[in-house]
């Protein structure tokens, strides 16, 4: 499979916006990533997707996460952290984490970035187990910045 052309200033850009070496930019530009990436129409659906993960399910939360609690991603994978909770458990953000690399790859791929299963779980194995408590949160796409 061939590698699509990136206008240059969108390679500039990029490594402005890393500061990346001369020497880190060419081996940057080797790769097929940014070729995939950096594409108009996978720069505009990234810059107009937001991730939602929303707390469905919550039991005995030492954090104190409740139902209806949610959790805001830009699709470029950063948090949108002023639309967030105070406090965020550390143990959900591993699954945030696996899910937001998904999300990102269906977007490059052309695909509803939407999971075929958007419901996950924080790491915490709940009382019953000998753990404190735990959430589910179900992934909601929406195609606009929020």
């Amino acid at each position: 499979m061939g590698q699509s052309q990136v206008d240059e200033a969108i390679l500039l850009a990029v490594k402005d916006r890393v500061d990346y070496t001369d020497e880190q930019f060419e081996i940057f530009k080797k790769h097929a990533f940014p070729h995939k990436i950096l594409q108009n129409k996978v720069i505009e659906n990234l810059l107009t997707t937001t991730v939602i993960f929303e707390v469905v399910e919550s039991r005995n939360c030492n954090i104190q996460h409740k139902v209806g609690d949610k959790f805001y991603f830009n699709a470029e994978g950063y948090m949108i952290t002023e639309k967030c909770p105070d406090k965020i458990c550390p143990f959900i953000m591993p699954y945030f984490s696996r899910m937001m690399w998904l999300i990102m790859d269906r977007i490059y791929e052309g695909l509803d970035p939407l999971p075929t299963f958007p419901f996950g779980h924080c790491d915490d194995v709940g009382v019953e187990c000998g753990g404190m408590g735990n959430i589910r949160v179900e992934i909601k796409i929406v195609h606009e910045k929020v």
